[in-house]
């Protein structure tokens, strides 16, 4: 079966720990565009962080699509528009605050090009200092819940952040799907939202069989898509669970082209 549509995880797997595209990537990915192969990128960033990127690959044609919000969000690249959304209820987004206020972390919001935050904290300085996003504190939280949340994000120590994962799950898991996107970073999102169901969303859109798709991807939140794509890959890098879902892996890091080594050894051979 041949690759007919790539979908691409951006932190630690596309991007370089600088934050940029290598050449070597960009030019594997052309190459992929060229043999008629579609790329989407797939984040648990939104799209006010996410389109420079798509920008700088030419994949913010008319055409073109976005999964951003780790799956919670289906976006037009050209126009921004939503094809797609899931939120949390604002009931559930009041209880899971309490919830995560009670084991004594801050969460913050990203929409609209901002970063609402609980508390002031240095984990949004630092993420706003990096994005451009402003960091705002929330003043009125009722009034904020009250169209319900695309997900919560939570900061902190990667041990803390395990034991929250673990509580948190046990307390909302059945409501909510929550997960790690990073170590230092647990997101608590809607029901259903995940890369791998918006994936197969976009691919049924599209016309394309999750057979012919290939997914490539490093942390929790690229589970659904690396399991649901007909070429599930991994980086180097990738946790262990990615690594063992993983149809195939890249003995490079994304530090070291790890996208284009899979681009080019998987899915230009199968064209």
């Amino acid at each position: 079966m041949s690759v007919e549509l790539i979908a691409l995880d951006l932190d630690d797997t596309l991007l370089r720990h600088d934050l940029t595209i290598s050449e070597a990537n960009k030019r594997a990915l052309a190459e992929a565009e060229a043999a008629g192969i579609r790329i989407v990128l797939a984040s648990g960033r939104n799209i006010h962080s996410m389109k420079g990127y798509a920008e700088e690959l030419g994949l913010d044609g008319p055409e073109d699509y976005l999964i951003c919000s780790n799956g919670a969000e289906l976006v037009e690249a050209a126009t921004g528009r939503l094809v797609e959304e899931k939120r949390l209820s604002p009931e559930l987004c009041s209880r899971v605050a309490r919830a995560i206020e009670a084991e004594l972390f801050p969460w913050q919001i990203y929409e609209e090009g901002i970063i609402h935050v609980s508390r002031p904290n240095e984990w949004a300085f630092a993420d706003s200092k990096l994005t451009g996003q402003p960091a705002i504190l929330i003043e009125d939280e009722a009034e904020f819940f009250s169209r319900g949340l695309v997900k919560f994000v939570v900061p902190g120590e990667p041990e803390r952040i395990s034991a929250l994962l673990e509580k948190l799950r046990g307390e909302f898991g059945c409501e909510a799907n929550i997960l790690t996107s990073k170590s230092c970073f647990l997101e608590v999102l809607p029901p259903g939202a995940d890369k791998g169901d918006a994936l197969e969303a976009l691919a049924a859109r599209l016309g394309i069989g999750m057979a012919g798709a290939m997914a490539i991807g490093d942390a929790m939140n690229d589970l659904g898509m690396i399991r649901k794509a007909g070429y599930g890959c991994a980086p180097a890098n990738a946790i262990p669970e990615v690594l063992l879902a993983a149809r195939y892996t890249s003995g490079l890091s994304s530090e070291e082209d790890a996208v284009a080594d899979l681009v080019r050894r998987v899915a230009l051979l199968r064209r």
